[in-house]
């Protein structure tokens, strides 16, 4: 007996030195693919047995269609910053294990020297395993498995998840109408729209009501007391709340902007242009402010923050129109450009419907539905259809807007001088007067 310990000694080394091989090795794999989209509420979630965890969902999180503007900035900007920091923090991790691992199996370095055959089964046992498991979360998109992580009991009565829905599935066939209708007349053909403004309105009221249920405090990123942690602002604010709250503001002022070119638009409702004007205002560098905290706290780079930041001013004209000049330029633009609301209010759904939709890939990537390469592949086919619906639709409707001296014009949304003088000569404009 006292012959056989040192070799059962030596056994029990070789055996931890490589059970922690294979610990630091799924450390690594994990990293690789942690979500892009930071947790919207792991903090508060309870610890759940490993078996659960793997079955249900991450975290609970927006769950359909979340809430979200034309450019989620302030939530990719956590996503960025989460993806940088866990990559840091595992590979300490990783390096932690490492040297437990040399410190377990050091005897004199002749422990894993002395039985190769030993540990070769159980680090290819293991890892083989945890292949498998890898496999089993991420191989494919599996319709079964993304209801099951998608429909959470966080989202009270499934509000979220059902609006979301409906205002994605509305939304998609619009946007296919109107690209097959614009390609189609372009090339001389006659198209009859399939999907009414009725339609397309329904889908706004359902989209309205994902961005508010998404507010939920179940769904909401945790922790957050008071108001101000909700916004993000203090040493404490809670950033990926904010970029929640944030979005949520985004779609409601990019509907409210593709309303407001109607001719239906209530007239009791314009003289609160201004106000409506403030707020986006608001939520745009509100959106800024998100981004550049990041940057502050080390997540982010100042390149990449300007880079996400310089989009979100595209919108400042608009809103300075509306703020100073309300309905009259409403009206000016649509009598000089006859086109120009149709092209407006579908520009502005377009956008705002593609967030949704990209907030809702990364919350499908979150939750083990699918992998890196089919989350690149949804996020570029949904920047497609919203980069050709806008300028297809305008090229149709003011084709002389692509003529070379009309880009100022496009940026912003301001008539060039002569043509609003032709537009005051012409004798329609004079038997309105």
């Amino acid at each position: 007996m006292a012959v056989r310990w040192p070799s059962l000694r030596i056994r029990l080394r070789t055996t931890a030195a490589a059970v922690l091989y294979v610990f630091c090795s799924r450390l690594e794999e994990a990293a690789r693919s942690r979500p892009f989209l930071p947790s919207p509420g792991s903090s508060s979630r309870q610890r759940q047995p490993a078996s659960a965890a793997w079955q249900e969902p991450a975290t609970p999180g927006p769950a359909s269609g979340s809430a979200s503007s034309a450019a989620p900035a302030a939530l990719a900007a956590a996503a960025a910053a989460a993806a940088t920091g866990s990559a840091a923090s595992a590979r300490r991790r990783q390096q932690q294990c490492r040297r437990a691992a040399a410190a377990a199996g050091d005897d004199g370095g002749t422990a894993t020297q002395q039985a190769p055959e030993e540990v070769e089964p159980v680090v290819a046992s293991s890892a083989g395993a945890g292949a498998a498991a890898t496999l089993k979360a991420s191989s494919g998109f599996s319709a079964e498995r993304a209801f099951r992580r998608m429909w959470t009991a966080a989202d009270s009565w499934h509000v979220h998840a059902i609006s979301g829905g409906v205002h994605t599935l509305i939304g998609l066939v619009y946007l296919i109408d109107l690209i097959a209708g614009d390609l189609v007349q372009l090339n001389g053909g006659q198209w009859t729209y399939h999907v009414s403004l009725d339609w397309v309105l329904l889908s706004m009221l359902f989209g309205a009501v994902n961005a508010v249920s998404g507010l939920q405090p179940t769904l909401l990123p945790r922790p957050f007391s008071n108001l101000p942690q909700l916004l993000g602002f203090g040493e404490d604010g809670n950033l990926q709340a904010a970029g929640f709250v944030n979005t949520a503001g985004f779609y409601f002022f990019l509907t409210y902007q593709s309303l407001r070119v109607l001719p239906s638009y209530p007239e009791w409702l314009q003289p609160f242009d201004p106000a409506f004007a403030a707020v986006t205002f608001v939520s745009i560098f509100h959106a800024i402010f998100i981004i550049n905290s990041w940057v502050s706290k080390g997540k982010l780079s100042q390149g990449f923050a300007i880079a996400m930041s310089l989009p979100l001013l595209l919108n400042c004209p608009v809103s300075l129109h509306l703020f100073f000049e309300g309905q009259s330029w409403v009206e000016q633009l649509s009598v000089v450009y006859p086109g120009w609301p149709e092209v407006f209010f579908a520009a502005n759904y377009a956008l705002a419907w593609a967030g949704s939709m990209v907030t809702l890939v990364l919350s499908l990537y979150e939750r083990r539905v699918c992998d890196l390469t089919q989350r690149l592949l949804m996020v570029l086919v949904l920047g497609a259809i919203t980069f050709v619906v806008v300028p297809l639709h305008a090229y149709l409707l003011i084709p002389k807007w692509f003529d070379g001296d009309h880009w100022m014009v496009m940026a912003t949304l301001t008539p060039k001088a002569e043509e609003v003088m032709a537009m005051l000569a012409s004798p329609a404009t004079a038997a309105l007067s």
